[in-house]
């Protein structure tokens, strides 16, 4: 999916909460159905809907600011951010070809 359409929701490492460090990702739906959401302390990606305006080289930045944010500001395990990372297109096709889960560029003749 797409960071436009997905709503990445976050506790974070050293929150007392039994969510603490825990990451999850899911596709921008109608408002009432985001109840999940209320599970952790923070919502990024489509949640802002500034974000769900971005494209091509904003959107990848704005899915490794994001993806930083988790790690460093809030301490999450970069091994469990990059497992629910792996979801979102501008990630999984623009990281390092030989880690685990990378789908490479689209051909972009097609």
């Amino acid at each position: 999916m797409k960071l436009s359409e997905a709503i990445i929701a976050w506790t974070p490492a050293s929150a007392p909460n039994t969510r603490a460090g825990q990451v999850q990702i899911g596709r921008l739906v109608p408002k009432d159905q985001h109840e999940w959401t209320a599970l952790y302390t923070h919502t990024g990606g489509a949640a802002n809907r500034a974000v769900r305006q971005l494209s091509g080289a904003e959107a990848v930045a704005r899915t490794f600011i994001e993806f930083h944010t988790l790690v460093m500001r809030d301490g999450i395990d970069p091994r469990t951010a990059h497992e629910a990372f792996l979801v979102i297109d501008e990630y999984a096709m623009h990281i390092s070809p030989d880690i685990s889960g990378a789908r490479g560029m689209p051909n972009e003749d097609t």
